[in-house]
């Protein structure tokens, strides 16, 4: 009988060191999931303020009105998933288009050993001088 409960024990011990390591992968699938999910909300909020950006700057030509509106676009929402104060924002004019740039830091900027990268977004608009007076355009 004693030799059975000792058998029984050694079980019971496997058992749980398994559930242990079964846990541990669990857990650490769950946390990677949730940080690249937060990454890739934070690259959709910069995506729309790069496009807002190049929006603005397309109907202005305004660079501190194009980054205004950027940053007004991002809200305070975005700030769960980005860094408040690394928002970057970079519009400059080639050709009859507007580009715009925008950058920030991820909120979560570690995935285990693994570096998440600074989300950077472009966008361009067709500036719109050449909608309003098209006879310039014309060969």
């Amino acid at each position: 009988m004693g030799r059975r409960n000792v058998a029984l024990k050694s079980e019971n011990g496997a058992v749980l060191i398994e559930f242990v390591f079964a846990m541990i992968i669990f857990v650490a699938f769950i946390y990677g999931l949730f940080a690249v999910s937060w990454w890739g909300i934070g690259a959709e909020f910069i995506q729309q303020a790069a496009h807002e950006a190049a929006g603005e700057y397309a109907a202005v030509m305004d660079d501190s009105a194009a980054e205004q509106r950027a940053k007004s676009c991002l809200g305070k929402w975005a700030y769960l998933f980005i860094q408040p104060g690394s928002v970057n924002v970079d519009v400059r004019r080639e050709g009859d288009t507007a580009y715009a740039e925008v950058s920030a830091e991820p909120k979560f900027k570690k995935l285990y050993v693994y570096s998440l990268p600074r989300i950077e977004k472009t966008s361009s608009c067709t500036l719109e001088y050449r909608f309003r007076n098209p006879g310039e355009f014309l060969h």
